[in-house]
């Protein structure tokens, strides 16, 4: 039995790890800690778990074995950091930090205290995702040659997820580490990694700030280079009221395209020549791609998550989410700012070797 305490109760900290948790037979949530009390004292009450107003107290509690950072990404490092070095195993909502810097910083603490530290770069299980990788591992499409990966909606919600007890407009905010990149950035770059292998030789992306935010920005586009000639495409957007397809990807023996937004089925379809009838492929051992439009794939995608970890912190094997894979996420998000602010095609920090081998500083 794994001791949890979650450290924010807002949208995320509640209902995509709190609850889920509380559903889990490897975890107990002992603890939790938020600075309202109109959110701290139910939520503590129905986990039976103790309530704090301050974090380090959280942090200070032995009976905690891990802890959940599910805070604005603003105060990740700093909590992630006290809490490695209290001992305790650490899961830190996406983005991982606010800089790469930080990143590095909570990565170090982590291999000092000896203790696992991962992300919840929860789309990894998303089941259209493993289906696509499925098929390329398999080779369907042959070498691949363009990769493009797009989450595009429309909408205000965005703008006002937040918990009214807090701040509902926080990601839309600078001072709070918003926007579209910050939140679907970190997943679609997470995918890429994991997918390809590989490291990017070079990344340019564009930032706009067109119909929802004036801080930070409500769309991105994101070009990357692979060593192999790969070239991706990773682009969100908050204002497309009629969507591009979820996947397109170019291989030399094939095209697949995936329909469908993110949360919603998928329908993929691969073509591998022009006379050839398409095949529609039907998920098949993977379950539902993305389930239904009234599916909310959220707490599946916890219950992933988690069993994972939990497998992890008693076998000793790493995660599936590794603080490197992190770190290196934050990278490319980082090349990718500089790239938008200064209009330059930029190259990511190398991840030192950590990509099969491959040359990342090949020009």
């Amino acid at each position: 039995m794994v001791n949890v305490g979650i450290i924010g109760l807002g949208r995320s900290g509640w209902e995509l790890h709190g609850e889920p948790l509380s559903k889990m037979a490897d975890y107990q949530v002992v603890a939790v800690c938020d600075q309202s009390q109109a959110r701290l004292a139910p939520i503590a009450q129905e986990l039976g778990a103790r309530p704090y107003s301050d974090g380090q107290e959280l942090i200070d509690d032995a009976e905690v074995d891990l802890m959940v950072v599910a805070v604005p990404g603003r105060l990740h490092c700093p909590l992630t950091v006290a809490a490695l070095e209290a001992g305790k195993h650490v899961v830190v909502e996406k983005p991982m930090a606010d800089t790469l810097a930080e990143a590095e910083e909570m990565l170090a603490a982590a291999e000092r205290s000896g203790r696992t530290l991962t992300v919840f770069h929860n789309r990894r299980w998303d089941r259209d995702y493993q289906l696509l990788k499925a098929l390329v591992g398999r080779g369907e499409l042959g070498e691949l040659l363009t990769v493009d990966s797009r989450v595009m909606t429309y909408g205000p919600e965005w703008t006002s997820y937040g918990v009214p007890e807090f701040n509902p407009t926080w990601r839309i905010q600078a001072a709070y580490g918003g926007g579209f990149m910050a939140d679907w950035g970190p997943h679609l770059v997470e995918q890429f990694l994991d997918l390809t292998g590989e490291w990017p030789v070079s990344v340019t992306c564009q930032l706009r700030s067109h119909l929802w935010a004036t801080e930070v920005e409500d769309y991105f586009n994101m070009r990357l280079v692979l060593p192999s000639g790969l070239l991706v495409t990773l682009e969100g957007s908050n204002n497309a009221r009629m969507p591009l397809p979820r996947w397109f990807l170019v291989g030399r023996e094939g095209t697949l395209v995936a329909d469908g937004a993110w949360g919603h089925w998928t329908d993929m379809r691969i073509r591998r020549s022009m006379d050839d009838v398409t095949v529609d492929l039907v998920p098949h051992e993977v379950g539902l791609s993305s389930g239904t439009r009234d599916y909310d794939v959220g707490e599946e995608l916890s219950a992933r998550f988690y069993a994972n970890l939990s497998e992890s912190l008693s076998t000793g094997r790493p995660p599936a989410i590794t603080a490197q894979r992190g770190r290196d996420v934050m990278a490319i998000l980082e090349a990718a700012r500089r790239s938008a602010e200064t209009g330059q095609t930029v190259r990511p920090n190398d991840p030192k070797g950590a990509y099969g081998g491959r040359d990342a500083t090949a020009a």
